[in-house]
């Protein structure tokens, strides 16, 4: 996936005129990247903390631990998706490899998850009593999401090109993942040795999950299982996505 050194520059030129011109003649507009997590979370919490038996404040730091890094893999998923059909008429002008666009959308959704994530916490530092040693860990437990998006994100943008009705397919594919993930609910809801729990045990995204649950929520350290089922799933996901579009490259620009 390695790129020359002019797709190099061309994609980090292109993905910061892309947040310029984002917020370009807002007030509110990057504004909102503080805003509306907080207030997402604040609705979610009021109405979940009663089905997950915890206080407001205790499960909106659950909440969080598992909602923002998702958000951030979803937008990037959906933002990547359609990078390579909405900017043919870059890569037809310009000599810059199929991995550009992607990954220019990639950088941007990064960016604004980094605001994102600074906003919220700050709004929790309030309803939780202490902080443990265990949240220098984050940056590490934010790699396999990044590259979980990344990789997954390259993958539909190769697919998209070719089966323009992907999106609503993708769409139902991550409102599944999410509904079936424990970002909402608590995995000790269920009994062990049921079929719920069963369920979560085989779930890619209860590992995903977990690296920044147990740190923020719990105050422990990501399992072993943890890091190594989570890198393998986004790695093996990177690998499919980049194979997929570079194997795809010289036929796309006849769909595009």
């Amino acid at each position: 996936m390695l790129m020359d050194p002019r797709s190099r520059r061309f994609t980090r030129l292109y993905a910061w005129s892309q947040i310029k011109l984002k917020y370009r003649y807002t007030y509110l507009g990057f504004l909102w990247n503080f805003l509306e997590p907080g207030l997402y979370l604040l609705v979610l919490s009021a109405v979940f903390s009663f089905v997950n038996r915890m206080n407001v404040g205790d499960y909106a730091v659950f909440l969080f631990s598992g909602l923002v890094p998702w958000r951030y893999f979803e937008k990037t998923v959906n933002v990547c998706m359609d990078s390579l059909v909405q900017g043919d008429w870059l890569l037809k002008k310009l000599p810059v490899s199929v991995f550009a666009l992607p990954l220019a959308r990639w950088i941007v959704a990064t960016v604004e998850f980094a605001f994102a994530f600074v906003a919220v916490a700050l709004v929790l530092l309030a309803l939780k009593p202490g902080w443990s040693v265990h949240c220098l860990v984050l940056p590490v437990s934010f790699l396999p999401w990044a590259l979980l998006g990344l990789g997954l994100g390259l993958l539909t943008a190769s697919l998209f090109t070719f089966f323009r009705d992907l999106r609503p397919i993708v769409q139902l594919g991550l409102l599944l993942l999410f509904f079936t993930a424990p970002i909402l609910f608590h995995a000790d809801l269920f009994p062990a040795g049921s079929w719920h729990a069963r369920l979560l045990a085989f779930h890619p995204f209860t590992y995903f999950a977990a690296l920044f649950q147990k740190p923020l929520h719990a105050g422990r350290w990501p399992s072993s299982i943890d890091w190594a089922v989570s890198f393998s799933v986004a790695l093996a996901a990177l690998a499919a996505g980049a194979g997929a579009l570079r194997a795809s490259r010289r036929r796309l620009y006849f769909y595009l």
